[in-house]
């Protein structure tokens, strides 16, 4: 997952709205210098104006740069 990735939250989408969550924008990427930490994504999602910060594991690739 890098900087400029569409993503989906598939919980999300199932449980809480099915059109916020089903389309963002990677923004950044922040992976722990000293694994086995989990890289931390914040996301930017269509009809919100604040980004949000996931766990990678959390989210799905549906459009990669």
């Amino acid at each position: 997952m890098k900087i400029g990735d569409l993503v989906k939250h598939p919980a999300g989408v199932r449980n809480v709205c099915d059109d916020m969550y089903a389309l963002g924008i990677v923004l950044a990427v922040d992976r722990p210098q000293n694994p086995p930490g989990e890289a931390q994504v914040k996301v930017l999602w269509r009809l919100q104006q604040n980004y949000l910060v996931y766990h990678e594991s959390q989210l799905e690739v549906i459009s990669n740069v």
